[in-house]
């Protein structure tokens, strides 16, 4: 070889070397390019095992590049051109350089600043794990559904998939003449081939949009047209409003059309600013890995939550309705104003999660959304409780941060904090600044400190606005608010001491200090006064100013502050005197505070146990049932083979005659918590305690809807429909083979996706070693959905006998049960695999098998941790309690008969 030769060979060798040394990027992508306009064209057949697509991208070079960074993961991208401005196109390359879905495109030669077009051609198949473009059947129909958030979009195209890019799309789809093509916007023109066997539909531009929020769909659907949305005050034109379903479901959507409207018309006045969008479509997905997707113009839910009946539990209407507020809420939460990056896709999700609870409790308040969000919240305490915690503003890095992200602290602890802000500050001061945020930001990014700011700016508070809100965005933990009252000489004085929350066997330092709103009620018997301080050192004292010496303090007035608070118990047993004079809220936070004082330490069993008769009276169901998993929690690790008949009698008979009271079937006009009490109810009593009198009922129920009595196929409508997960689940445990049998049967055919979750949640039931196994077995194959699979696992795992049997079957098929989880749910895998832990055993065994696999596992190291805390706070709980407080309190039952 010459040395010419030689060199010419390594000059053009260099580029690729340079790439080679480059380190791919890990988190954002850098700013020398940016995407300004895409133009996106599918050719898709739902028959087919993939497709084909062009991807056409107007970039602006920030600086002379000779490649650039963007995503696609899974694509043959087969042909690769870039035009420069002065319309000169080249071929370039396209390579694919980490599992992230991190693409190289080098040009081969330096390109200066300028606007140029990248062109990508390429295939792909279908997606097997609901993401990007995914193929589920319903019957012999095959339908293409989509799904992006959070970096999805790199499977269905390559682009910059990143929230903070945000452009018009044009989006073109050539489908099966027969087949149905939706996508963000209104179709604007259709052409039909020569042969006549497909068309080529081609959609309005899209408003600015982030590649998550990109969305299409292809299938048999049944499209059934609403009356579109009347103009008002604050949009002046018509919204077209649709819903769709798989095949002959179309008519179960009339009561989503019917709320919709509602809903919009109720966000626009909030905001002040008109629905974004230049249509509204609501779609079922037969196979949908999430609730729902709040795509700009084409909401996609989980089919349950739309096809609605006569048949349908209550709780369906319920939820249905709240997903539904939460996902418009998204249409100006998270699509007009988005969040640049994933540290602060609260402002997304907490905000539409404020806004639903905020929506329902107006248009619905049979509903009962802030007890709903209360408990959520409560939920999210828990969780946020953990050494592990997450901020709500978190540093993302990864894949798995992103996808760790999307959980309780970031819903429902953002919109607590909220709420907690709005009620500081006043509801209208509040409004004020988040309209200033959307009209401010509107079709662009908007970021932690841009809401922080705006708030600020109506309100009264300035920068103790923004400390305070920061100080809860940007360190984890709840607050715990200690409380001591002094009185003298008539006049009362109130020290408060804040420190974060910690359960028995914490690691975490406790030592935090938040700006806190705290409102306190004081009470004088029945009437009472509310007083609310800002908290923002370790302690402080402040003059009571509701008039003399209270008889009773609740250090959560109206519920509407995100800490925990511990009183003395002197104080504790006067405001257990009027827990009839709190509102439903309130009486929640009472519960949550006997709980909290539990998991610390600070009340024995026998004082828990003894708060539950005058819980378990309210008719609010979440406070009637607020401690029951606590009361589990007892009967799983304290309570001994000896006691257990003995506990569960006095624990039956607590909660029994509310249930014989509500009686089994659903009345009407019957009031929503009656409803949802009796749920709760039968699900502790029948499948936690057996109850042998539940139990009867329940199976008489569940025979009839199996027709195990020879009566032909099932008729699942034959039980009441809000109880069928425990009708089938102890018909299932009682008359085991035949009514599995059944089950079996019912599922080939029955395509409603609430009816099969009570199939499958009772499949998961069978405590019969070989039953069990062959349901395990079952949903690993065709026959159950993705998103369907975990409610069969969840199940079986909360049955105390098979746990150990369900663990080996667990390691034995790991491989299968990953491939069959899309990665956005695969941060759950040590968790739902945790419950039953409380030893150092027990830890050991789970971080032996899951340690090896936490690179397989999308968020997998955070996921493992945070298992394998709640076991080490597990095993401190049960070895500080002592047995004989249990045996005592066992024993004061038997001598109160």
């Amino acid at each position: 070889m010459s040395f010419r030769r030689g060199l010419l060979s390594l000059l053009l060798l260099l580029p690729c070397l340079l790439f080679a040394a480059e380190d791919v990027p890990v988190g954002k992508l850098s700013s020398v390019a940016e995407p300004l306009h895409y133009w996106l064209a599918f050719t898709l057949d739902p028959a087919a095992d993939g497709y084909s697509g062009e991807t056409r991208i107007r970039i602006r070079l920030n600086v002379a590049v000779d490649h650039l960074w963007l995503h696609g993961r899974d694509l043959d991208v087969q042909k690769v051109r870039v035009s420069d401005s002065h319309g000169k196109s080249v071929s370039a390359k396209y390579q694919q350089r980490n599992d992230d879905g991190v693409a190289l495109v080098s040009f081969g030669s330096m390109l200066p600043p300028q606007e140029i077009e990248l062109i990508l051609s390429f295939h792909a198949k279908y997606n097997t794990q609901l993401e990007g473009v995914y193929k589920v059947k319903v019957g012999s129909d095959p339908y293409l559904i989509t799904q992006m958030e959070p970096v999805s979009a790199r499977f269905a195209f390559p682009g910059f998939d990143e929230p903070r890019f945000k452009t018009p799309f044009d989006i073109t789809l050539t489908v099966p003449k027969a087949q149905i093509a939706l996508a963000n916007t209104r179709q604007r023109d259709e052409k039909v081939s020569n042969d006549a066997k497909w068309k080529t539909l081609t959609f309005a531009t899209t408003l600015p949009l982030p590649t998550y929020l990109v969305a299409f769909a292809v299938g048999p659907w049944d499209v059934v047209e609403g009356k579109p949305i009347a103009p008002n005050a604050v949009r002046t034109t018509a919204l077209p409003l649709r819903a769709i379903a798989s095949r002959g479901n179309g008519k179960r959507l009339n009561y989503v059309l019917e709320q919709a409207p509602n809903i919009i018309a109720y966000y626009e006045q909030y905001t002040g600013q008109p629905y974004p969008y230049d249509k509204l479509d609501l779609l079922g997905a037969p196979d949908f890995g999430a609730g729902a997707m709040e795509n700009a113009g084409l909401i996609i839910f989980r089919d349950t939550l739309l096809l609605l009946d006569q048949n349908s539990p209550a709780d369906r209407y319920r939820a249905a309705f709240t997903v539904m507020a939460h996902e418009i809420a998204h249409q100006w939460f998270g699509d007009l104003v988005t969040a640049p990056w994933w540290d602060d896709i609260w402002l997304n999700e907490a905000f539409a999660t404020w806004a639903e609870g905020k929506g329902t409790v107006v248009l619905q308040p049979e509903f009962h959304g802030d007890m709903e969000h209360l408990e959520a919240r409560l939920g999210a305490m828990r969780n946020d409780s953990l050494d592990s915690a997450r901020r709500i503003r978190q540093p993302i890095t990864n894949q798995g941060d992103i996808e760790n992200a999307f959980d309780g602290i970031t819903y429902q602890k953002g919109a607590s904090v909220l709420g907690m802000f709005e009620s500081w500050l006043g509801p209208e001061k509040f409004r004020g600044g988040i309209q200033n945020y959307l009209g401010g930001h509107k079709f662009r990014s908007g970021s932690s400190d841009d809401v922080v700011d705006a708030v600020a700016a109506a309100s009264d508070q300035g920068e103790r606005l923004k400390l305070a809100m920061r100080s809860f965005l940007d360190q984890p933990g709840t607050p715990r608010i200690q409380t001591e009252v002094s009185c003298k000489d008539g006049k009362a004085q109130l020290k408060l001491t804040q420190s974060r929350y910690l359960p028995l066997g914490s690691k975490a330092d406790s030592n935090a200090v938040w700006d806190v709103p705290v409102c306190l009620r004081f009470g004088h018997g029945d009437t009472s006064a509310t007083q609310c301080v800002l908290l923002d050192k370790t302690e402080a004292s402040f003059p009571i100013a509701t008039g003399g010496c209270p008889e009773w303090i609740l250090p959560n007035a109206n519920a509407s502050g995100y800490y925990r608070f511990s009183i003395s118990p002197e104080a504790f047993g006067k405001l257990a005197g009027h827990l009839a004079s709190l509102s439903g809220p309130e009486q929640l936070v009472f519960a949550d505070a006997v709980s909290s004082a539990f998991h610390r330490g600070e009340l024995d069993v026998a004082a828990l146990l003894d708060s539950l008769p005058a819980l378990a009276a309210s008719p609010v169901p979440q406070v009637a049932t607020a401690l029951l998993d606590d009361v589990e929690w007892i009967r799983e690790y304290l309570v001994s083979e000896s006691q257990r008949a003995r506990f569960d009698a006095r624990i039956g008979a607590i909660f029994l005659p509310r249930l014989l009271q509500l009686g089994y079937a659903r009345k009407t006009g019957e009031a929503s918590n009656d409803t949802a009490l009796r749920v709760r109810l039968v699900k502790f009593l029948a499948l936690r305690l057996h109850v042998p009198e539940v139990r009867a009922a329940l199976l008489a129920q569940g025979r009839k809807a199996l027709a195990l009595d020879g009566g032909g196929k099932a008729q699942l409508a034959a039980a009441n429909a809000d109880l069928l997960a425990s009708v089938l689940g102890v018909t299932v445990q009682e008359n085991g083979a035949a009514a599995i049998k059944a089950m079996y049967a019912e599922l080939e055919i029955n395509h409603d996706a609430t009816s099969r979750y009570a199939m499958l949640a009772a499949l998961g039931a069978s405590q019969d070693a070989a039953l069990a196994e062959q349901a395990l077995n079952y949903a690993l194959g065709a026959g159950v959905q993705l998103s369907e699979m975990r409610v069969l696992f969840d199940a079986q795992n909360h049955e105390l006998e098979n746990r150990a049997a369900f663990w080996h079957w667990y390691q034995v098929h790991f491989d299968a049960v990953l491939k069959r989880t899309p990665g956005f749910a695969q941060v759950g895998m040590p968790r739902s695999v945790s419950d039953g832990r409380c030893s150092s055993e027990a830890a050991d065994e789970l971080d032996k098998f899951f340690r090896p696999h936490v690179p397989q596992i999308t968020g997998g190291a955070r996921a493992l941790a945070q298992a394998q805390e709640s076991i080490g706070l597990c095993r401190a709980l049960r070895t500080q309690q002592k047995p004989q407080v249990l045996q005592q309190w066992l024993d004061q039952q038997g001598a109160m008969k």
